[in-house]
């Protein structure tokens, strides 16, 4: 009993509900920086659904659908700049997607989305801000 005690003035303080419902993608304007939810407001719609990006035949052999796109982009070598990862991790700024998403002077070829319409810059934010915080599979 005594052991109880200690841990009874601490309840609810850092203990997560496994059974409480999981935060929403939209619970941030516009989403939430996690990868489940770029992939279900940009990866998805924008990237795999416009055919460019899904399988078979996709764009220099990146794929951004569901359960690849982690695997594709995080700690790969870009194919049009092999100098520059496509994310890496903590550096949005040497990440060549975000430069081909922002439209950078150093890309080779077109702004992507390919010819529009672009990601707005609250998307592209949120996109930096995942890059940021470690571009991690969540």
């Amino acid at each position: 009993m005594a052991l109880l005690l200690p841990l009874a003035g601490c309840a609810g303080e850092g203990i997560v509900d496994p059974t409480a419902p999981a935060p929403l993608c939209t619970d941030i304007v516009p989403f939430r920086p996690e990868l489940h939810c770029i992939q279900q407001f940009v990866f998805t719609p924008t990237c795999a659904f416009s055919g460019c990006h899904a399988n078979p035949g996709a764009q220099l052999g990146m794929e951004l659908y569901e359960g690849r796109t982690f695997m594709q982009i995080v700690g790969v070598p870009s194919v049009e700049d092999p100098n520059l990862l496509r994310i890496e991790p903590g550096n949005p700024d040497d990440s060549y997607l975000i430069r081909k998403l922002r439209g950078d002077p150093s890309i080779v070829e077109e702004r992507m989305p390919f010819g529009g319409p672009y990601l707005t810059q609250e998307e592209i934010d949120v996109i930096v801000q995942w890059v940021l915080d470690g571009a991690e599979d969540n």
